[in-house]
């Protein structure tokens, strides 16, 4: 090699045989999916892979990659196990006959070729920042990604295989590869020596989609595609809140008792409706909506909660490794991203309402390297760890963790409260809660998975019914730890119904009424309900959520919801109407005139 010697404009240029071989090698690159597994790539080709893969070019010359070589079968028949339950659920998001095709493909060599490959991508917070990545961070990964791309071609021109499975949760190789947090998996890779090389890629030979013209993808000077034109909106300027040490919190106790909801407030706020120029009862439920406000903020004539939070916290689930959900754990962080982003439906929700949203990181496991500079949400970071571990063979943590991420909840709510905020939503972003939600809810209400456990993000009933094997497993393994309510968070829970708990808990001492989104956060509701009874009057529900067992969470509550929109969407959508509705029927208790002063007599015949 001449990676030391300077190499002039002369020597630099390919010869013409040179040069086609190179472009032969891109066209003729494969992603390989049946392999020869008698035939194995010895360690001297295979490192001669890898040096190329090394020399890729990276943002700072960070060189961030790493190559993790996998010969194990055990190891590999592991992996392979989840990525058919990954196969499964992905087949859900695709209409019967498109399903049906999809798995009827072969989209792997895990054990047939000789080696499996993992490119892993270090993103911890480095001795200095790198240059290149102030502001595009996720230059980073992409380095990583060259290197893959140097991996494939050099194996193709050494006559050896690649294929690149991405049907494997990232919480699995994780575990299995003792991946430290900060490194996270961005290929697994299958590499040996082809059956053959196909003339075409497979999916495009087999009519899964065609390629695409060249002229389609270039664009001149700009994105020329006429539907990208689009309007933007003024926001508000944010930013990311990134701790440069981790934060020491102490051991989560109640912080004090609850007040007793204020009964005389509500009598009173009745008793003025009663007054009010209309039919007695005639607004419904916005009536009781307005009285409730009144009891939970203990005083009549109440204030118009002109400000108003949304807590929303984001958490990695590691019962996601089990299959259970349509999507993988990494769908966490890209949904975080979009809040942050303002791309979200809450975010939509909550700019018409007038609801500020705290977007908490509590647990993401996933990578966040990725997300805006200048977010129109801001993200505040109080990750108590990467994610929970697989509840269905340990604990979901320790029971610290728990405690801290209560604590998490609580901080965020007295900090919402200390902007001004008058009542708060509770809203959640993390794939494969509903597992754990579901779980909590069994365990807290002694239901029996099969009554509570639906179908989340919208899985297929034999991944229903492994969801409702694995919560069943885990209530039987774990019933020595669930004793108390901390204690069943921590075996069962995620570190955003953690949190949502905790935030209820401080919000009521507060006197700061809480409205809670759907199942999630009402199975969150369950465990504070737990700690401490005095939570329950300052609770509302928002809506009947969708999801299987929110009836039972609801009841368990005590708790009738506002409206039933069909909506299962999470992230505090349903808090966030709810919200707005009760503003609007405070506002009309405040506003209406009453008999007295409308001059109206003989309001009996009303």
């Amino acid at each position: 090699m001449t990676s030391d010697l300077l190499i002039s404009d002369a020597i630099g240029r390919f010869s013409d045989e040179a040069r086609q071989a190179v472009y032969e090698a891109i066209a003729l690159r494969r992603d390989i999916r049946q392999f020869r597994p008698e035939r194995d790539v010895d360690d001297a080709v295979l490192e001669r892979i890898l040096g190329a893969a090394h020399l890729a070019p990276s943002v700072g010359f960070s060189q961030p990659w790493g190559f993790v070589v996998i010969r194990d079968r055990g190891v590999r028949e592991r992996i392979r196990a989840n990525f058919l339950r990954c196969r499964e659920a992905e087949a859900v998001r695709f209409p019967p006959a498109r399903r049906e095709e999809y798995l009827s493909y072969k989209l792997e060599g895990i054990l047939e070729a000789p080696v499996n490959l993992c490119v892993a991508v270090d993103l911890r917070d480095q001795a200095g920042a790198i240059l290149g990545t102030t502001v595009q961070p996720e230059a980073v990964r992409a380095s990583a990604c060259c290197a893959v791309q140097n991996l494939w071609l050099a194996a193709r021109a050494e006559g050896v295989g690649v294929g690149w499975v991405s049907i494997v949760e990232p919480q699995v190789l994780r575990a299995e590869l003792a991946l430290p947090a900060g490194i996270e998996p961005i290929g697994y890779l299958c590499i040996g020596y082809p059956m053959a090389f196909r003339a075409r890629p497979m999916l495009e030979e087999l009519g899964w989609e065609a390629r695409r013209p060249l002229a389609g993808a270039i664009h001149r000077e700009r994105w020329t595609e006429a539907t990208t034109e689009a309007t933007t909106e003024a926001t508000t300027e944010a930013t990311t809140e990134t701790p440069t040490a981790p934060v020491v919190r102490p051991a989560w106790a109640p912080g004090g008792a609850i007040a007793a909801f204020d009964e005389a407030a509500r009598d009173a706020a009745r008793a003025h409706q009663a007054r009010l120029a209309k039919p007695h009862g005639s607004l419904g439920r916005l009536e009781a909506l307005a009285a409730w406000y009144a009891g939970a903020r203990s005083e009549f004539p109440v204030e118009l909660p002109a400000r108003a939070a949304l807590a929303l916290f984001a958490a990695d689930h590691g019962v996601v490794a089990e299959g259970v959900s349509a999507y993988g754990s990494q769908t966490t962080a890209a949904m975080v991203a979009n809040v942050m982003a303002g791309g979200a439906a809450v975010h939509v929700l909550a700019r018409r309402a007038g609801v500020e949203i705290q977007l908490v990181d509590v647990g993401v496991a996933g990578d966040l390297s990725s997300v805006p500079r200048d977010p129109v949400v801001p993200l505040v970071r109080r990750c108590v760890r990467a994610g929970t571990a697989n509840l269905r063979h340990e604990p979901a943590m320790a029971r610290r963790d728990a405690e801290a991420a209560l604590q998490v909840g609580a901080e965020t709510a007295r900090a919402a409260i200390a902007r001004g905020a008058q009542i708060l939503g509770l809203g959640e972003i993390g794939i494969g809660n509903t597992t754990s939600a579901a779980a909590l809810v069994c365990a807290f209400t002694g239901a029996a998975p099969d009554e509570i456990v639906g179908r989340g993000t919208g899985i297929d009933d034999a991944t229903l019914a492994r969801k409702r094997d694995v919560i069943g497993e885990a209530l039987v393994r774990h019933a020595a730890l669930l004793g108390d309510p901390v204690g069943r968070l921590a075996a069962l829970g995620g570190l955003e119904l953690c949190a949502m708990a905790g935030c209820a808990l401080e919000a009521a001492r507060q006197r700061v009424p809480v409205v809670l989104d759907g199942f999630l956060a009402g199975a969150a509701a369950i465990a504070a309900d737990a700690i401490d009874r005095g939570v329950r009057p300052y609770l509302l529900a928002s809506h009947q959520s969708a999801e299987h067992g929110a009836r039972r969470v609801l009841a368990q509550l005590g708790l009738e919801p506002v409206f039933d929109l069909g909506l299962r969407l999470g992230e505090g959508t349903g808090a966030v109407l709810a919200i707005d509705l009760v503003r609007t029927a405070v506002d009309v208790q405040r506003s209406m005139a009453t008999f007295a002063t409308a001059g109206i007599v003989g309001r009996a015949g009303l």
